[in-house]
């Protein structure tokens, strides 16, 4: 009787892992060798002067990974993880196209949350970018907002 119950287990836990995997078949557009070709590497903004470098995109699910790097303050030096997603659609007549792009770090040294979310536009990524701060002076300035452009760093 122990034997069939861990049988069982171990049969419920096979079928809830595989019953939780993401289904990325589904996805709109598969990515393909050359949106990842245009996105790996380092990128760098005029605003902050923050490097970032795009290290993986995985073609199935559209995660990118990589890492982050500030030029000042407290996080001066200091490297950082970098996830998010790419995403594309196929194009259709009369609309712009463009590789839709989201990723963010963890900036521990401030307790800060900084999140790009845009476009890559040939070589350039414009992004919207917010800076969430856990510790503000007023309850309505947690959340700053403002735009940057990314040229690849050569």
């Amino acid at each position: 009787m122990k034997i069939l119950w861990a049988l069982g287990i171990a049969l419920a836990g096979i079928w809830s892992s595989d019953s939780l995997a993401i289904d990325y078949s589904k996805r709109i557009q598969p990515l393909d060798s050359a949106v990842l070709a245009k996105l790996i590497g380092k990128w760098t903004n005029p605003v902050d002067k923050v490097v970032i470098e795009i290290t993986a995109v995985d073609p199935a699910s559209g995660q990118l990974k990589g890492r982050e790097w500030p030029s000042t303050g407290l996080a001066a030096g200091n490297e950082h993880e970098l996830l998010g997603w790419v995403s594309t659609a196929p194009a259709r007549d009369n609309y712009d196209t463009v590789i839709a792009i989201s990723f963010s770090t963890s900036l521990y040294e401030y307790g800060t949350l900084p999140v790009w979310a845009g476009f890559v536009r040939e070589d350039t990524i414009i992004t919207m970018h917010y800076l969430i701060w856990p510790t503000a002076a007023y309850s309505w300035n947690h959340v700053s907002t403002f735009q940057e452009t990314w040229t690849r760093v050569r």
